[in-house]
């Protein structure tokens, strides 16, 4: 079975390919005009609740709370501007009618919309803060006085005066309809206010603004990398076939991937905008080993007839092919063992792409080389003439096999230093700080905290159990005593509750725990089901605003906060916090263990086929060693330097492990042949790397290059993982052509003997 496995994609397929070649150009272009035509059908998906597997758990507490409690994602809007002058106040009063005006707009709360509450006798009467927008200086004042006085107006000025706060409420806030709703917010904000003094924040801001980013960067980054590798490529190989037969087998791997990505409904979200460069860049690197070895076939005489040269070339170089695709597709595989669900969803479509360009080398690049002219004259006399990079690669071969120890105690340092920074690694879980420093989103959040303190909104429910506990004179004051200690962490910026809401509402501004069911019951029921849960008001809400933070500060604020309420409340009392940022906490969690499975995972079914590959233990082992190098200096690089785990990064293990031991492959089957043909390992080791160390290099240099453009990327999360995924193919490419030929010099003695000695 093997054997006729070898024997069908060494001989057969590439000879079918060598002799009916049009047959085979016409299947692949009829099979990517078909899956071309899925592509209208792709979307974005930006939610941020579906981030990780376990998630639903989290999911449905907070649809839990919203159900209980009237709570709301609204869209937050900071006016900048002098907000004691009438005319500001009129501007935007008149903004916030238009939005209101918007088809989609539920709700829009501002200053003007505020009422404040006086007690007569027994009875509370709801007064507005503003009978009439201000229209003199005296009427700014007492505006401004009124909304001090309620309980939720008090906020929504700041207090220098400088910006006014606009709540929006809109209809499917995280669907097509609702990021259309905020783009036409915008464009209103842009007409009617100075586009330097707005900004606007919230999830739904998010995740309109992630749907942007998403689409940008597809547009930007795919024909920008396609550029990079197809200039690298030109210039590597002196000749038009050197994008051109790469090129295709990029275009129909990509088109096929994604194609069937928008077929079975999956999107893309902040992940998978990434598949395009990795196709590209991956796509590309079987196809740069087959012309390599190609031009070396032509050069070998002459009058090489082309059908013969593509023939040979194939049946050399498919079996390292065909590991290294099938290692990079397990790697990419892995990721399905990741809790992330955009990173699963990328490993399965990317993994899918690797084996489509894989069957396009093995029978599509045949076919193209055997139509289109064998490029001749300086292809092949460049060859012969040795060029400098063959030439200073044949250096570094003589220098490494005469210098193995120092070599091999060098790396051993590097590990050594770098594991040291294995335990510095944090972990990012927060969306919005994946953005550009730069960006709308980062400025928005900003400006908010500048002006209003914290923009995320942490839930704590506390349950009594009992019902209309949560009205219970005797509760209220622990209401009290709970929200008291929720202040006293940093992040905190401020607090609301039915204790803080029952101080505004009395005469003398304290807490009267017995007022709190009258108040309650003559209060607006949009006010107290904020506060209340409609079922038996048995459960009543602390809302705390916390400050942007990095996820190692709120995962620990988070639990310390949680675990700090329940040592406060008496038994049968229970306290659990919720909202997005108990979320982020949980998605800190699984990046974590994502990354630990995943590249475990990755690791023993890499092995596994390099074993079966080389048929050794030993040997299977030895061919890791560059990759084992790779991984520990770039994840103890993210130590030292401070680069999270994220969405993003989470991805580098397992890519770098499936893409890295491609070069692994390719050395160790050259260095095979040239034993086979009768040198000894210290001459096959300066030659293979003179001969597969030079595609390896021209590899190395495409990836690299299609990795940078990623730098481009208005996420930094992406700019940050196409620099560590860079770094890593440069690791990976030096220490194949160093530390493995060091290593096989070192352990030359304990090698298989049917392989190294003669």
């Amino acid at each position: 079975m093997v054997h006729w496995t070898k024997t069908l994609f060494k001989r057969t397929l590439p000879g079918f390919a060598v002799k009916h070649p049009w047959i085979v150009i016409a299947l692949f272009v009829l099979i990517t005009a078909l899956f071309s035509m899925q592509l209208p059908k792709l979307y974005i998906d930006t939610d941020v609740a579906k981030l990780t597997t376990g998630s639903e758990g989290e999911t449905r507490a907070i649809e839990t709370a919203a159900r209980d409690f009237t709570v709301g994602d609204p869209l937050y809007i900071v006016l900048e501007g002098d907000m004691s002058s009438p005319a500001v106040l009129q501007r935007a009063s008149e903004v916030s009618d238009a939005i209101r005006q918007l088809p989609d707009v539920i709700q829009v709360i501002s200053p003007f919309d505020m009422s404040y509450y006086g007690l007569a006798g027994f009875v509370i009467q709801a007064y507005p803060v503003a009978p009439r927008i201000p229209t003199t200086a005296s009427e700014v004042e007492q505006f401004r006085s009124l909304l001090a006085q309620s309980p939720f107006g008090k906020r929504m000025i700041s207090e220098n005066g400088r910006a006014m706060l606009l709540e929006v409420y809109i209809w499917g806030s995280y669907s097509s309809r609702g990021k259309a709703a905020v783009k036409q917010i915008e464009g209103i904000l842009k007409e009617k206010w100075d586009e330097k003094q707005f900004s606007m924040t919230g999830i739904c801001y998010l995740a309109h603004a992630m749907d942007q980013s998403i689409r940008r960067d597809v547009l930007l980054l795919f024909p920008l990398a396609s550029i990079v590798v197809v200039v690298f490529l030109i210039l590597s190989f002196r000749s038009w076939l050197g994008f051109l037969v790469p090129g295709a087998t990029v275009l129909v791997a990509l088109i096929v991937s994604i194609g069937l990505m928008a077929w079975l409904g999956y999107p893309l979200t902040i992940v998978s905008v990434v598949l395009p460069v990795i196709i590209i860049v991956v796509g590309s690197a079987s196809a740069i080993h087959v012309l390599h070895k190609y031009r070396e076939e032509l050069s070998l005489q002459r009058e090489t007839d082309k059908a013969g040269a593509v023939k040979a070339a194939m049946e050399q170089i498919v079996p390292p092919c065909a590991v290294a695709a099938l290692t990079t597709a397990v790697g990419l595989f892995s990721l399905r063992t990741s809790t992330v669900i955009p990173v699963k969803d990328f490993g399965t479509f990317s993994g899918i792409g690797v084996m489509v360009s894989f069957l396009f080398t093995v029978v599509g690049i045949p076919a193209m080389l055997t139509v289109l002219p064998a490029p001749r004259g300086s292809w092949v006399s460049q060859q012969r003439k040795d060029p400098w990079d063959t030439v200073l690669l044949g250096r570094v071969a003589r220098w490494v096999v005469n210098n193995s120890s120092a070599v091999a105690i060098t790396g051993t340092v590097v590990v050594l230093i770098m594991v040291l920074g294995l335990g510095r690694i944090s972990v990012e879980a927060n969306i919005a700080r994946y953005f550009r420093r730069s960006s709308s989103v980062a400025e928005g959040i900003r400006i908010y905290e500048e002006h209003f303190g914290g923009y995320q909104q942490a839930l704590i429910v506390v349950d009594t159990n009992q019902p209309h506990g949560g009205i219970n004179p005797e509760f209220i004051p622990l209401v009290d005593q709970l929200e008291q200690y929720v202040q006293t962490f940093p992040l905190v910026s401020h607090t609301s509750s039915i204790a803080s809401i029952a101080r505004d509402v009395s005469p003398d501004g304290e807490l009267h725990a017995a007022f709190v069911p009258l108040a309650f019951q003559q209060l607006p029921q949009d006010l107290t089901s904020v506060f209340l849960s409609r079922n038996q008001q048995q459960k009543v809400m602390i809302y705390a605003w916390l400050r942007s933070s990095n996820t190692t500060q709120l995962a620990k604020t988070l639990v310390e906060m949680e675990a700090g309420l329940n040592e406060r409340v008496p038994d049968g009392v229970s306290v659990i916090i919720t909202g997005i940022p108990k979320i982020v906490q949980h998605h800190m969690q699984r990046f974590s263990e994502s990354q630990v499975y995943s590249t475990l995972a990755s690791v023993l079914a890499v092995l596994a086929l390099l074993i079966i590959f080389t048929g050794s233990f030993f040997e299977g082992l030895l061919s890791m060693v560059p990759l084992v190098f790779t991984i520990v200096v770039n994840f103890g690089i993210m130590g030292w330097f401070g680069f999270p785990l994220d969405a993003a990064t989470v991805l580098i293990g397992s890519i770098a492990i499936g893409m890295g031991i491609d070069y692994s492959i390719h050395f160790l089957s050259r260095v095979h042949h040239e034993l086979k043909a009768g040198r000894d390992l210290t001459a096959a080791c300066e030659v293979s790397v003179s001969t597969a160390g030079h595609a390896i290099v021209i590899n190395a240099g495409t990836l690299i290059a299609g990795f940078l453009m990623l730098c481009f990327s208005i996420f930094s999360t992406l700019s940050m993982f196409g620099m560590l995924m860079a770094l890593a193919m440069g690791i990976s490419s030096i220490a194949t052509v160093t530390v493995l030929p060091a290593m096989l010099q070192a352990l030359r003695n304990k090698l298989p003997r049917r392989i190294y000695h003669g």
